[in-house]
């Protein structure tokens, strides 16, 4: 379950509009709501994200967003200090 502390952190890394990006996330891995088969919604999603719901898939999906998220702000400042430096 995210926690209040990880819910804060995570926020401040893929900022508040991340439910699309976590479906197209579960999407891509094949991984669908297990009671009906379909994707899960984003009020799922969203309870997952601030710790209502439990689900180990969802969270995993969040997590790998904001990794991808800092790796992207991460290559962004380096390229931006390369270009910087260039000149």
């Amino acid at each position: 379950m995210i926690t209040e502390n990880e819910q804060i952190e995570f926020k401040k890394i893929i900022g508040a509009h991340y439910v699309d990006d976590v479906s197209e996330i579960l999407m891509n891995k094949g991984i669908r709501n297990r009671n009906n088969g379909m994707p899960y919604s984003n009020s799922y999603i969203y309870k997952v994200f601030n710790g209502i719901r439990n689900n180990e898939d969802v969270e995993a999906a969040i997590v790998q967003l904001a990794a991808q998220k800092k790796l992207y702000a991460k290559n962004k400042k380096t390229k931006k200090q390369q270009v910087l430096n260039a000149s």
